[in-house]
């Protein structure tokens, strides 16, 4: 079954192949299938990917289809509030420029609670993990979501 979700309101749910039950481990290491790849805005594979191509390829894994563009993909899953109560899987989201989300990243990785990982596609750096900790991404940081519970 296809899920299309638009700001976390179910849209059509089409008939496919069997669907994948989604899990964490699962999406991230679908994540993981594009470290090293390089960045292209607009792009959708490990020949050029943007931050929210990322996050739509690693949903197709279980037919679910979400928004293209990461600030629609903020509104698509439960806003966590607190960032301690994030866990591997769970979905950042970041303002690189003015006040509105334009970046997007998956947590893969929690060291204690102020280690968190994260893979996204950085402009500078393509396909990544890097640590919310650090300075740049700390000042920038918006907000985190827990994929599959929708809004």
């Amino acid at each position: 079954m296809r899920i299309i979700l638009v700001a976390g309101i179910l849209l059509a749910s089409i008939p496919l192949r069997a669907q994948v039950a989604y899990s964490p481990r699962v999406f991230v290491k679908e994540c993981k299938k594009y470290l090293g790849a390089p960045y292209k805005l607009g792009g959708n594979d490990k020949n050029g990917i943007d931050c929210s191509g990322l996050i739509c390829n690693a949903f197709r894994e279980f037919d679910i289809q979400v928004p293209r563009v990461s600030h629609q993909q903020a509104t698509t899953f439960r806003n966590l509030k607190k960032l301690r109560k994030a866990r591997k899987g769970d979905l950042v989201y970041f303002s690189t420029s003015g006040k509105a989300i334009n970046h997007t990243g998956v947590i893969v990785k929690k060291k204690g609670k102020r280690k968190i990982l994260f893979i996204h596609a950085s402009t500078s750096g393509g396909v990544r993990i890097d640590d919310l900790a650090s300075n740049y991404w700390q000042k920038r940081f918006v907000q985190v979501t827990r994929p599959i519970e929708f809004r």
